[in-house]
């Protein structure tokens, strides 16, 4: 513990659906790294801002500079956040940046069936881009690269391919630890290499879901959420982890407008 505001020392910023999951939970499971208190993502750079880096600061206050070999966080929404970058760079300087990749049109899928799990849309892909336009944009690889790098041209930045974890796991752990500035550590075996999704009952349920969650979550209520979760109300809400809900392909109409609207 310190009383000295701490703040990371380097950053996961996505996008999300390319592997962030997974390195969330092999970075908890090392034990000595320094991840936000009590809640997956603050979402500080994106949503939160305005409320200060003290706030922010809050998250890293278990600290100790004897347990953790670096402060971190994953958060994979800043990636195509057009003001990120720069609120980033201003709290935090050019720390280094790791940036995870997947097949653009299968994460913008799963992106897709994210927020239809979670209550957000019923609508057919076409109606959901325009609604949110994230679902494509943090596919486009080459464009939110480029906005990283302006804004942060002195900071490091590693690109990982989701398919190196799956193909050579040991070599994209040690790019992933070099690139966080922490010592080489292998993963236990049993540890999950995908973010197991449910299929809501009720797109009505799952929205009331993600609504009492997220508000819970801006009023930093994190031990309410993390207890609703340990007695089975996720699964009440969003379905229970099924592999059936991540591997639904998209039609050669809804590739084809993917491809269309990511564009590279």
């Amino acid at each position: 513990m310190t009383s000295v505001p701490v703040l990371p020392r380097a950053m996961v910023v996505g996008p999300m659906k390319a592997g962030t999951s997974w390195i969330h939970e092999y970075l908890a499971w090392r034990g000595d790294v320094c991840l936000p208190a009590g809640v997956k993502e603050t979402f500080y750079f994106d949503r939160y801002h305005r409320r200060g880096d003290t706030w922010y600061a809050r998250h890293f206050a278990h600290f100790d500079p004897a347990r953790h070999a670096s402060v971190l966080e994953v958060a994979p929404s800043l990636f195509h956040d057009p003001g990120a970058p720069e609120r980033l760079r201003a709290s935090l300087g050019p720390v280094p940046l790791v940036v995870t990749r997947r097949d653009p049109v299968a994460r913008a899928w799963s992106h897709y069936q994210h927020m239809r799990r979670k209550g957000y849309t019923t609508a057919p892909l076409a109606e959901a881009i325009k609604r949110f336009p994230g679902i494509v944009a943090a596919s486009r690889y080459d464009e939110m690269l480029a906005r990283w790098r302006a804004a942060l041209p002195e900071a490091p930045i590693t690109v990982l391919g989701l398919e190196d974890l799956r193909d050579d796991p040991a070599g994209y752990l040690g790019r992933l630890c070099a690139a966080l500035e922490l010592p080489p550590r292998q993963s236990p075996q049993d540890l999950e290499t995908a973010n197991a999704a449910g299929v809501p009952s009720s797109f009505l349920l799952a929205r009331a879901g993600s609504l009492a969650a997220n508000t819970l979550r801006a009023m930093g209520g994190y031990e309410l959420v993390n207890l609703a979760k340990k007695a089975g109300l996720k699964d009440v809400f969003f379905g229970k982890p099924s592999s059936a809900g991540e591997r639904l392909t998209p039609s050669p109409e809804e590739r084809a407008l993917l491809e269309a609207r990511i564009g590279n």
